[in-house]
């Protein structure tokens, strides 16, 4: 049976975007769409899943039963609860952070050239039989085999470690390289393979990090239980790379890999120009990617921790975490639907103010009320409400790049973006942490958390606003957009 095939064409809103008309792109298959949906998705899972999950390792560490660190840190007079959550954080903020220099070397080595850009460093054939056996070497497989690699060596020597340092060493830094290395590879050229239902398939596709969170929070808490720190960290590991590879093996080529033009192939722009980093709508959108990585993450370092707080156990933390992420996988496919119809920027913006707003009437709420019967109530709503709100973002945020940028300013610009979200995300959890202070304080102490979150996710929603506006003052206002 022959398999049924699309040309996908630019449209009229990313034609704007691009200063100069190009080439439609090349036809792709509907079996080749799945492909990348399914190997996208479960890139996902294994990367951001285990990100939003890190809040089970991070409250295992600081109770009083862990067999990681050595002293442990709920012997200490002031746990070093800042210091852990930046294990987290730091895992997290690389795995995006990596994009801006993931993303130019995938284009190269698709594109088939790796050539001197300046003068100054001319071209000799000696220097061009090097570069030839290098782009025979250098793969996009050999880049996200090798991601697969450093995320399995990462939580191998996690396994072995005895202190703080060297878990950042470990399950942070080399963890979070090897998923930048996986991760952008196969996220880059995703939304290249779909145009009029782009933000649905990347409301899909995203949707990986809440099934993947949904499935690890329980599991890893089971097994911190049941075989210790140790053992968690090793048979992770070894799922890991059991699961990494075959992905790692189908990692998508660039459709601009197959575009010609006067000058030969084309290749991806995976750097951002001075004309387009002056310009309202992109200084907005870097400036609410920050703060909402910054925010966004919060709540899902402290679920565990404040349950417990609460006086559950701490499966019932992991378990809620994992309902938080279940929600939150449902509510990136439905954003993204609604995004499609509603306006993508619309959607974001709502999205987000629900996300601030459930912050401050719940969670806060539950803070202030906590010795009254309904805080546990207030706090389940929070939970629900922010998982369904905080999907929007992760849903809408790459197909929203491709329609107010263009698709060929899609690598670069999310690149860009996702590095600052990296940034963003190394920033607010630590704070937390360090706002938090002493355990004495009970729960008392996630006021000043409650209050840092709102504030950063309310800032984000603003930024959103001044793309919305700045967008249509520059290409026309549309009430769908």
């Amino acid at each position: 049976m022959a398999t049924r095939t699309q040309a996908i064409p630019l449209t009229p809103r990313q034609a704007e975007s691009d200063p100069s008309p190009a080439p439609a792109l090349p036809p792709i298959s509907r079996r080749k769409q799945a492909t990348v949906l399914l190997s996208a998705f479960v890139t996902i899972a294994l990367t951001i899943g285990y990100n939003q999950c890190f809040g089970v390792f991070q409250e295992y560490y600081l109770s009083p039963t862990q067999d990681v660190i050595v002293p442990a840190p709920a012997a200490q007079a002031s746990p070093p609860t800042a210091l852990l959550a930046f294990v987290g954080t730091l895992c997290y903020g690389l795995t995006w952070a990596g994009g801006l220099f993931v993303n130019p070397v995938i284009s190269r080595i698709e594109h088939g050239t790796w050539t001197p850009t300046t003068p100054s460093t001319p071209s000799t054939p000696s220097t061009r039989l090097w570069r030839r056996r290098v782009l025979r070497l250098v793969r996009p497989r050999t880049i996200t085999i090798s991601g697969v690699l450093l995320m399995t060596l990462g939580f191998t020597l996690a396994s072995f470690s005895s202190s703080i340092w060297q878990l950042l060493l470990t399950q942070g830094f080399l963890v979070g390289l090897g998923m930048s290395l996986l991760y952008f590879p196969l996220l880059a050229p995703a939304p290249e393979y779909f145009n009029s239902h782009r933000a649905t398939a990347m409301g899909f596709i995203l949707a990986g990090g809440g099934t993947g969170g949904l499935i690890f929070s329980p599991v890893i808490r089971a097994l911190l239980s049941s075989v210790g720190g140790r053992w968690t960290l090793r048979i992770y590991a070894l799922f890991n790379l059991i699961a990494g590879l075959p992905i790692a093996w189908a990692v998508p080529r660039s459709r601009f890999a197959g575009v010609s033009t006067a000058e030969g192939p084309e290749r991806r722009n995976t750097h951002v120009s001075r004309a387009l980093a002056t310009r309202a709508t992109f200084i907005f959108s870097v400036i609410a990617a920050f703060l909402q990585a910054a925010g966004a993450q919060l709540p899902l370092s402290f679920i565990p921790s404040y349950t417990v707080i609460l006086g559950l156990t701490a499966s019932k933390g992991a378990n809620f975490l994992a309902i938080s992420n279940a929600i939150n996988a449902v509510s990136r496919v439905l954003t993204g639907y609604a995004g499609d119809r509603l306006g993508r920027q619309n959607t974001l913006i709502l999205t987000l103010l629900l996300a601030a707003t459930s912050v401050f009437a719940f969670w806060l709420s539950s803070v202030l009320a906590f010795s009254a019967p309904s805080s546990l109530s207030l706090w389940l709503a929070f939970i629900v409400l922010y998982s369904v709100s905080a999907g929007g973002y992760y849903g809408l945020f790459p197909a929203l790049i491709a329609e107010v940028f263009g698709i060929r300013q899609y690598a670069a610009v999310n690149a860009f973006i996702l590095f600052v979200r990296g940034l963003g995300t190394m920033f607010g959890s630590p704070v937390g942490g360090q706002l938090l202070g002493s355990a004495d304080r009970g729960a008392a102490a996630y006021a000043s958390i409650a209050y840092w979150d709102g504030a950063l996710l309310m800032g984000a929603t603003a930024c959103c606003i001044g793309v919305r506006w700045a967008d249509g003052k520059g290409k026309g206002w549309k009430w769908i957009a």
